[in-house]
């Protein structure tokens, strides 16, 4: 018998691509804080607070002499300061901003090496009634007096803390009827152990108020956007809103009208497949030396760094453009187990694979639409998926056959021998081009404008581009010896035979018949 046949080197990378991704984001993922949260004694009074839409409003207060759950440290961005997520003895999740803690701030950036001194929050007056961005008023150890943004300062934490760094990208994606089915009328409890946590529970005169900024809820309108629910004194859902400021649309119109978009994403395999991790725990934390950043030139890095952010780039790319379409390659690979497809001549097979490679296609795309992927590049993924499908159906139906039609074994088929049919003369018409023109012009409309001044301008409209090629041809009647042969082929597995025709011509005679003139024009 012989050895088994691999298939060839693209299906094998597709794949080993395909697995390397997969895995590798399953490894990665993170759905919820720390099994252990690290309990810490707050040294001094804090104000814990929200972090919904930027609103600086306080939700508790935690005491000298407190102890706290302590779930991650959240970045900062322009709408709430870089702090401290953490869980109160009652129940209470909030943020404690790094600045409150007596943390050592620093520039993030690395533009000053020394810490900087927070005096103050503050916020400026927004247009018409709106919110004002919040600033931070600092003092650099120079003494220079600055305003900056609140993502602009970053604290230098403890190895301990700085480690569980959490995302507020880590995002599950559903549609708003199955947030609501899964959601509404459950306990807190069960609802903070389903797909993410929530960040902020705050209680209320009737209960609690929970905001989930990593689940995302596709709207009715298209729009994404992160729930906030209201739950009663029993703990159990009662109704939601949604936190509106940062509802995002990247494809708002695809996302709302593409056919069978919300029944993909609810199903739990395929949002699993652009999930992302809660928490940066695959990066190294070294905020304790934050200061030698600014000192770091780029000769310095690694050329390995280099090489590590170059496939992290690919892969990613990869991951985006082609994804879920290198199922199809899985399929071709599964040709080379010959009871996949026993009964399936090539092809049905041919055609199995053009409606998977069409559903996963289709599948992709929704997912990268929802994923937030700009519209502008998401024609890519069909374009994909369409050289994934010519790719994997490559093998079927060639002549002679690569896939034995009697075994179904890939690759057996051998050539045998050749055996000679018969022979015979024959004249046949011949035609050799032996010269060739192409003219090429432009034509117009003029058009003339009269204005009131009466000056006139003149334009070009309607301006196209021709071409003429003209072909001059010799014609012949040639006469020709021709021999037909067999070519033999057999598949030493089973003993299944084939042949491909083939002739060999020698010229006897050629008479010149005239000439001929082809024109085409475009």
């Amino acid at each position: 018998m012989k050895r088994f046949k691999l298939p060839q080197a693209a299906t094998i990378a597709g794949i080993v691509v395909l697995s390397v991704i997969f895995i590798g984001q399953r490894i990665l993922l993170n759905r919820s804080f720390s099994d252990k949260p690290i309990r810490i004694v707050v040294d001094r009074n804090v104000p814990l607070v929200s972090m919904i839409a930027g609103d600086e409003e306080t939700i508790g207060k935690i005491k000298k002499g407190d102890t706290v759950d302590y779930l991650g440290v959240v970045a900062g961005t322009r709408h709430h300061p870089y702090g401290l997520l953490v869980q109160t003895k009652e129940g209470e999740r909030g943020l404690l901003a790094a600045a409150e803690m007596g943390f050592p701030m620093m520039m993030e950036n690395g533009s000053d090496s020394l810490p900087v001194k927070v005096k103050s929050l503050f916020r400026e007056k927004g247009k018409n009634g709106a919110k004002g961005t919040l600033y931070y008023n600092i003092v650099s150890a120079r003494g220079e007096k600055k305003k900056v943004h609140l993502d602009e300062v970053r604290p230098v934490l403890p190895d301990s803390l700085s480690k569980k760094r959490l995302d507020k990208e880590g995002d599950y994606y559903m549609t708003k009827a199955k947030f609501e089915r899964l959601y509404i009328g459950h306990k807190l409890a069960e609802n903070d152990a389903r797909y993410r946590p929530a960040w902020l529970i705050d209680k209320t005169k009737k209960g609690f108020l929970a905001y989930y900024p990593n689940i995302e809820v596709i709207d009715s309108d298209g729009k994404i956007r992160n729930p906030i629910v209201a739950y009663g004194a029993d703990s159990v859902a009662i109704t939601y809103g949604f936190e509106d400021s940062h509802a995002y649309s990247n494809n708002r119109w695809i996302v709302k009208w593409m056919p069978l978009l919300g029944t993909i994403v609810d199903v739990d395999f395929f949002a699993a497949m652009i999930e992302s991790s809660m928490r940066y725990n695959w990066i190294h934390s070294d905020d304790e030396n934050y200061s030698a950043k600014a000192e770091i030139e780029w000769g310095d890095i690694p050329i390995l760094s280099y090489v590590g952010l170059f496939f992290w780039i690919v892969l990613g790319l990869i991951w985006i453009f082609v994804g879920f379409t290198l199922v199809t390659l899985l399929m071709e690979a599964a040709l080379y187990f010959r009871f996949t497809y026993y009964h399936l001549p090539d092809n049905i097979v041919a055609i199995l694979f053009a409606v998977v490679a069409v559903v996963v296609t289709y599948i992709w795309t929704a997912l990268m639409a929802v994923w937030g992927c700009l519209w502008l590049f998401l024609p890519v993924i069909p374009f994909a998926g369409y050289c994934a499908y010519l790719y994997s159906v490559r093998m079927l139906s060639t002549a002679p056959h690569t896939r034995c039609p009697d075994c179904k074994r890939m690759e057996t088929i051998e050539f045998h021998s050749r055996t000679f049919q018969r022979e015979y003369d024959e004249w046949r018409p011949e035609s050799k081009a032996i010269s060739s023109h192409t003219e090429r012009w432009k034509t117009w409309t003029d058009v003339t404008t009269k204005w009131s001044d009466g000056s006139t301008t003149h334009r070009r409209e309607d301006e196209r581009n021709h071409s003429r090629t003209t072909t001059q041809y010799a014609d012949y009647s040639v006469l020709y010896h021709v021999r037909l042969y067999h070519r033999n082929y057999y598949c030493p597995e089973c003993g299944y035979k084939e042949y491909m025709p083939e002739e060999e011509l020698t010229e006897l005679q050629r008479h010149y018949k005239g000439q001929h003139t082809s024109v085409t024009e475009s």
